[in-house]
């Protein structure tokens, strides 16, 4: 039986539940059961491993055995030569520096896959050469720097902002 939803005029503040709550069991559903930890790496890359090694490496997929989510693998899709042999060297303080993102041991491991296609890769690209094509419009881009300028934490206000922009620009 479906539960009924009513609708009320007040709100509560226990209503208010966290986007990434909100969020996870659907990045869950899509992406799988390491989809979610994936997904915070990819995220956080840069920030994990610096601006460097990010430039040719991606994160590609987490495995663990059934039932573990400790001692896991993490596949690499990284530009090939001395690229590579680069991330090999380095595995090991790679490897320290997801563990103490997460908190704990969650890799072991790091498998290399090659490639010579560097159209995913950042290297030798810089991501605000090509301005995109924004339908927002002056006015548009102001109220939403308003509705967001009491936000202290700048990385939440930016992304909160990218959220605005995109829903605006998704409506036209």
């Amino acid at each position: 039986m479906a539960k009924k939803l009513i609708i009320s005029d007040t709100r509560r503040l226990e209503d208010l539940t966290g986007i990434g709550k909100a969020i996870r069991p659907l990045a869950k559903q899509l992406l799988g059961k390491n989809g979610v930890m994936q997904l915070e790496l990819a995220e956080n890359w840069e920030e994990i491993i610096g601006a460097d090694l990010a430039k040719y490496a991606l994160v590609q997929k987490i495995s663990f055995n059934k039932d573990e989510r400790t001692n896991g693998t993490l596949v690499l899709l990284v530009l090939g030569g001395a690229f590579a042999l680069e991330i090999e060297n380095k595995k090991a303080v790679i490897l320290q520096k997801i563990n103490t993102f997460f908190g704990y041991e969650a890799l072991t491991k790091i498998k290399i896959k090659q490639t010579a296609d560097s159209d995913n890769f950042l290297l030798n690209k810089n991501v605000y050469d090509k301005p995109k094509k924004s339908l927002v419009s002056e006015e548009q881009k102001t109220y939403i720097t308003e509705l967001t300028e009491g936000v202290n934490n700048e990385s939440l206000r930016l992304r909160l902002e990218r959220i605005g922009y995109a829903i605006l620009n998704n409506k036209k």
